[in-house]
């Protein structure tokens, strides 16, 4: 008798471990799932996963050097880039500077961001102490003869562009190089929009009347910009105002007696900032000016009018709004 119970005991026993078996390898969905794995717990905020992070890509630069991109740079160094990346929503490990003054229309968002000592160029011993993961230079001429190796030697280094001046294709070829094309489309599509609104309030305005942008070097005499020209490609072709008849390079270099070439000049923008020459406001030249004697002389800060970004277009666009008007 107690051997038959003893038998009746462990067979219950066994039965009820065969049902918890059971249960645990059928949970119907009540149960908590497993845990993720560490990759994907550790996807970023792209949904990128540290693999893809790592990865590269083979790119020609401008200089036709094959350079082994990473697919998401975290440390970009690029001097005199600093306006299309911070228009594409990216800051740099550090910034361009003149004199360790920086880009101050740029300094809302990079005030943080070191300044680069650009004198002669940018060191590759400087570059060195930021640890950058890609270098990023606009074009042939911002290299020194023989250095693309040394800046190579510290991360990859890419050539943007053989046109300096193209600062729209140029922004597009940076945003292929960095993965940030649907950023480059809406910054352009804000800024076309940003012109068409410009060109609806100025009206008949640049159609008919002159303007220039001068650099001023007191009495010594005076350049003129052209339409491929940072600034004057952003009065003449970007909001059509005409060129007088004087205007026919892109920066050319005139004696104080030509002042009186620009008698019949509507607008005229002077180049100002730190550093800057002013213009003859004593000579009898310049006062007989009808844009003078109509008080159409408007400063134009060189941060913003000596360049040629899309950052810096902008801004100059809501200078000439600011000023011109019926």
């Amino acid at each position: 008798m107690k051997t038959m119970t003893r038998f009746t005991q462990l067979a219950i026993i066994l039965m009820l471990i065969a049902l918890l078996a059971a249960c645990g390898g059928n949970n119907n969905g009540n149960a908590e799932p497993n845990p993720p794995s560490a990759v994907a717990s550790s996807a970023n905020s792209t949904g990128q996963s540290p693999a893809d992070d790592n990865a590269v890509r083979t790119m020609k630069d401008a200089m036709g050097h094959d350079v082994q991109v990473p697919a998401h740079p975290k440390k970009v160094l690029a001097p005199f880039l600093e306006d299309p990346l911070t228009a594409l929503g990216l800051k740099p490990i550090a910034q361009w500077g003149a004199a360790g003054v920086p880009q101050q229309y740029l300094q809302d968002e990079l005030k943080d961001v070191p300044v680069l000592n650009m004198e002669g160029g940018m060191k590759p011993e400087e570059a060195l102490s930021y640890s950058p993961d890609l270098i990023i230079f606009l074009a042939p001429t911002y290299l020194a003869d023989g250095s693309y190796e040394q800046f190579a030697k510290i991360a990859p280094t890419y050539v943007l562009s053989d046109n300096e001046a193209d600062w729209r294709g140029n922004l597009q070829k940076l945003g292929t190089l960095l993965n940030e094309e649907d950023a480059v489309k809406a910054a352009l599509g804000n800024f076309d929009k940003k012109v068409q609104e410009a060109k609806a309030k100025l009206g008949t305005i640049p159609a008919e009347k002159t303007a220039v942008l001068l650099q001023a070097d007191g009495e010594k005499g005076f350049k003129l910009f052209g339409p491929n020209f940072y600034g004057g490609e952003t009065l003449y072709k970007t909001l059509g105002f005409k060129q007088p008849s004087i205007v026919t390079g892109d920066y050319d270099t005139f004696s104080i007696e030509k002042l009186a070439d620009l008698k019949d000049v509507d607008y005229i923008f002077v180049i100002s900032g730190p550093g800057r020459g002013k213009p003859p406001v004593d000579n009898s030249l310049w006062k007989s000016l009808q844009a003078v004697r109509n008080n159409q002389v408007f400063e134009a800060d060189s941060g913003h009018w000596f360049n040629a970004n899309i950052i810096a277009n902008g801004l100059m666009i809501d200078d000439v709004l600011k000023d011109v008007h019926e």
